[in-house]
């Protein structure tokens, strides 16, 4: 009888700490989803806005091509801030986010862009590699053909310093995204390696 009270005994602690740790576990987690920020950077409010002239490449044709998601650092809908304390998402998958977000860009820059759909041969194809992309740098592999031959290809990188952490709201860090997607552009376009065999015949 002792015996099996004192199982039971046992049998209750067990249970107690079992408890007890399941709700330190979960107040754990509470608390980091507390801090956790998920952020919607829609195209619908991304409108490219460049700081420079490029109107050498108005009338420009390109065919802008399929962009590859290879980043380590993103799941296939969202990237994150290095902390991870921050999510980004937008109205799909994050290669066609830029993939949008390019065609916006060079539409505004004047260049006619076609797209697998409906491709235009002629024009200089352009495809795009995600390498690492986070909210503080974005890092792409760009390439050129002509012909089917390859006549460009390099590394763009655009960084961006983190905001405080007062400033961190939504609105806030969606425009953020859209500021650095600018850029990303616009240090591409602005390399006069990349504008040759762009503007070129």
């Amino acid at each position: 009888m002792q015996v099996q009270r004192r199982n039971n005994m046992r049998s209750s602690k067990q249970t107690k700490t079992m408890i007890g740790s399941l709700c330190v576990l979960f107040s754990i987690i509470m608390i980091g989803c507390g801090t956790f920020q998920a952020v919607k950077v829609p195209l619908t409010g991304y409108n490219p806005a460049f700081s420079k002239d490029y109107s050498a490449y108005k009338g420009k044709h390109v065919y802008l091509m399929n962009f590859d998601n290879q980043a380590n650092d993103t799941s296939i809908w969202y990237y994150y801030s290095p902390d991870k304390k921050i999510s980004y998402a937008g109205d799909g998958a994050i290669h066609n986010y830029f993939w949008y977000a390019f065609q916006r860009g060079f539409t505004k820059l004047g260049m006619i862009v076609s797209s697998m759909d409906h491709p235009d041969y002629t024009a200089p194809a352009m495809t795009v590699t995600l390498l690492s992309i986070t909210d503080a740098s974005y890092q792409v592999r760009v390439t050129v053909q002509k012909s089917g031959a390859t006549v460009f290809t390099d590394i763009y990188t655009t960084q961006e310093p983190p905001l405080a952490e007062k400033d961190r709201t939504p609105a806030a860090l969606e425009q953020r995204a859209y500021k650095m997607t600018n850029r990303l552009i616009e240090t591409i376009v602005g390399d006069p390696r990349f504008r040759k065999p762009m503007i070129e015949p």
